[in-house]
């Protein structure tokens, strides 16, 4: 049987075989190494984007910061000019408040009854005065009951007055307090537009 040498055959196949191996690992590595920068070229494209946006919601926030300190400025201001408002009418409703309750205790004193003093505190109203009688001073705590300025009479005193009498009428002295209604917000500027 003859001797064949198959040797060289193989040597050339396996060389054949390992320069396949090595371009499909050098073909492997560079697509590896491409997928590689490409995917770290999107991630600091991303980065960068992103960057971007917290700049530009930084400097977004820096501009509503400001506005919202300008529109804080701007309620404060606003607090101080409704609170002067409120003191102004208050200030016109208790310049009307002495007219008002002279008007109204000149309509409700009932004849027979003297009021002598009058003293105000606050929204008190404390009163001091004569009567002929009595029935005199009922009458007029009714009419107080009844009255749009006042509120909650409440009769303190009365007495049979030693002072100084005219004649032969005896007079009873009394003492009240009533409390001032303050008057409604549909009056104030019906008020205001008359004065």
């Amino acid at each position: 049987m003859a001797h064949v040498n198959l040797l060289p055959w193989r040597d050339i196949a396996r060389q054949r075989a390992k320069q396949k191996f090595g371009i499909q690992a050098f073909i492997a590595l560079a697509i590896a190494a491409l997928l590689v920068f490409i995917a770290y070229k999107v991630i600091q494209d991303y980065q960068q984007q992103q960057r971007a946006r917290n700049q530009f919601l930084s400097s977004q926030i820096t501009i509503l910061d400001a506005q919202i300190a300008e529109i804080q400025d701007i309620n404060k201001k606003k607090d101080d000019i409704v609170n002067r408002m409120k003191l102004i009418q208050s200030l016109h409703q208790d310049r009307n408040t002495a007219i008002r309750v002279i008007n109204e205790l000149s309509e409700k004193v009932p004849d027979g009854v003297h009021i002598l003093q009058i003293e105000k505190r606050g929204n008190q109203l404390s009163m001091r005065g004569r009567s002929v009688s009595n029935n005199r001073v009922s009458e007029f705590l009714r009419a107080m009951t009844e009255s749009d300025t006042f509120t909650n009479p409440v009769l303190r005193e009365i007495s049979s007055d030693d002072g100084e009498t005219e004649g032969p009428t005896r007079y009873s002295a009394f003492s009240l307090s009533v409390s001032i209604r303050k008057p409604s917000v549909e009056a104030t500027p019906a008020d205001g537009g008359a004065s």
